[in-house]
């Protein structure tokens, strides 16, 4: 479980004890009766049976009448130890790793080796049942603002069902497909990783017929080791079975792509298989861009040139779903940005860049553009926080991402955790510089820097939430 309740994957009418019997043991997705019992999986106190189940449930907080249960072991909870929960809550069978914390449920217990594994065979169950086209998304930046620039543009034509939250790893990633509405026309997956293998499992799982990788920076180092490790695990998305659509600016990765897949479309501004013939960053000096594409013009409600990069690969999946280019830019219009990705507010006659969800080295690199290509004439502001997970090459990414701060004609140029010493290492007295260890201590000697109509850009790592700087900020600009 964890601290928020993860909301069941409900498909009604679908599921049966023998489908999931089916699922566990490796059945054919369309089968309808229980394969022959394997590693018991299906507790021989149990008979199987066709009565419909209502969906899969993971927290048992939130199960209900007819879910299977399936009893994840995380970093923090052991969902064996709410088997009891769970059936009290409605759950009308079990999926557990350990058989003797199930007894005396009353309910059916399906026995496996792997609980999380279990998880994904159910998916994958779902996926192959359902049978439509499949949208995988990876990289090491901007996979949910792409996988929002696809729904729209796919959804200006289809019924889209997508990853919500972030749900994508091999929890999220395994409930998504398993909550494919049999009347979706395409799922769009987004695929994180942390550790190697972890985009090769969640590929099986979805087998995806559309493969995207948004980029390659420097990210989770302490586990992929460098770039090269990096690249491996990205592209390990793309199959002989699957299209491939990259970034055309990234040659190693579409390298990557034509070794891998079956066929690939790389996408660019100004250069690749399907390119933007025109294009420009900062209308109205917001920031937001807009370009030609086969002749199509299009608005991209978001900012900077990395999300006209994004949209031109979300224009390249809509062409390959048969969706027009016209009809896609339409789409993509009206897609709002997710929370904390360069998400623009004004407070009083401040502008406040909040890009706080992550940061890696790339992220960083395109948000200091970003901030580089507005507010001119305003007081430019960045608050820059740690970059976490970079194992050793952390404090020459830091040091490499604070010069290029300090390269930039910013006014005032913050930082705290290991951009604190960054910065002063590589600025020494420049006056520009307001640092501190903490968000805590560096806000009061932040405030008496800011000016009046200061665009301000927020950007660290998930870790050191550094949006708890947005109400001070707010209440110092509106009062």
């Amino acid at each position: 479980m964890s601290d928020d309740p993860l909301v069941p994957a409900r498909s009604p009418g679908f599921w049966t004890l023998d489908r999931v019997a089916a699922a566990l043991a490796g059945g054919p997705a369309g089968g309808h009766s229980a394969p022959p019992s394997r590693r018991g999986v299906l507790d021989a106190t149990r008979r199987t049976g066709g009565a419909g189940l209502r969906g899969v449930a993971t927290d048992s907080r939130t199960a209900g009448d007819g879910d299977i249960f399936v009893a994840l072991d995380g970093e923090r909870f052991d969902g064996h130890d709410f088997l009891a929960a769970a059936v009290r809550q409605g759950a009308s069978a079990v999926v557990v790793s350990r058989p003797e914390r199930a007894q005396g449920l009353g309910v059916p217990v399906f026995a496996v080796p792997d609980t999380l594994v279990a998880l994904g065979e159910l998916a994958r169950y779902r996926r192959r049942a359902w049978g439509k086209s499949v949208i995988a998304i990876a990289g090491s930046n901007g996979k949910t603002t792409t996988k929002e620039l696809v729904r729209g543009a796919l959804g200006a034509a289809l019924t889209v069902h997508a990853t919500t939250a972030n749900y994508n790893n091999r929890v999220g990633v395994p409930l998504t497909l398993l909550g494919i509405p049999d009347a979706a026309d395409v799922a769009v997956i987004e695929m994180g990783t942390n550790a190697h293998g972890e985009v090769a499992i969640l590929r099986a799982i979805a087998e995806p017929d559309v493969a995207v990788v948004t980029s390659i920076g420097e990210e989770h180092l302490e586990g992929f080791g460098d770039l090269a490790g990096v690249l491996a695990e990205e592209s390990a998305v793309f199959t002989r079975d699957s299209l491939g659509i990259v970034p055309a600016s990234e040659t190693a990765l579409v390298a990557a792509a034509r070794a891998r897949a079956q066929s690939v479309v790389a996408a660019g501004l100004g250069e690749g298989d399907l390119r933007a013939s025109s294009w420009e960053v900062g209308t109205a000096g917001e920031g937001e861009g807009q370009m030609v594409v086969e002749g199509v013009p299009v608005v991209v409600p978001l900012r900077g040139a990395h999300n006209l990069r994004n949209a031109m690969l979300a224009l390249a999946v809509a062409r390959a779903c048969g969706v027009p280019m016209a009809v896609a830019a339409a789409g993509m219009r009206g897609v709002a940005g997710p929370p904390m990705r360069s998400t623009w507010a004004q407070l009083g006659r401040a502008t406040l860049i909040n890009d706080a969800y992550n940061s890696n080295p790339a992220s960083a690199r395109a948000a200091l553009d970003l901030l580089d290509a507005v507010g001119t004439g305003r007081q430019r502001v960045v608050v820059l926080g740690t970059m976490r997970e970079l194992g050793a090459a952390g404090p020459a990414l830091h040091a490499e991402i604070a010069q290029r701060a300090l390269a930039s004609p910013f006014d005032v140029i913050a930082g705290v955790g290991e951009f604190a010493s960054a910065l002063e290492r590589a600025g020494g007295a420049d006056p520009r510089l307001v640092t501190a260890p903490d968000i805590d201590d560096l806000w009061p000697r932040l405030r008496e820097r800011l000016a009046p109509d200061a665009v301000i850009l927020l950007k660290a790592s998930r870790g050191v939430r550094l949006e708890r700087l947005v109400p001070p900020l707010t209440e110092w600009a509106t009062t």
